[in-house]
């Protein structure tokens, strides 16, 4: 059997990164365990690592808006 070669990651520019690590006004982060629930009130760029009752807190989706 002959595996085929990994092909190499697709090449990211800056624009990619940015975009990436864009942290978002509005977004929402709830932990399950408690409830507890954050908004993110001012934006930026870098790694948003929110925890709370020693593990990390999930992002909420927005609902799906529906055409009566």
């Amino acid at each position: 059997m002959n595996p085929q070669p990994e092909s190499p990651p697709p090449q990211w520019d800056l624009d990619d990164w940015e975009e990436a690590l864009t942290i978002h006004v509005g977004v929402s982060y709830v932990c399950r365990d408690c409830g507890n629930v954050v908004m993110v009130t001012r934006g930026g760029v870098g790694i948003l690592d929110l925890r709370c009752c020693g593990k990390p807190m999930e992002q909420v989706a927005l609902p799906e808006e529906t055409n009566p």
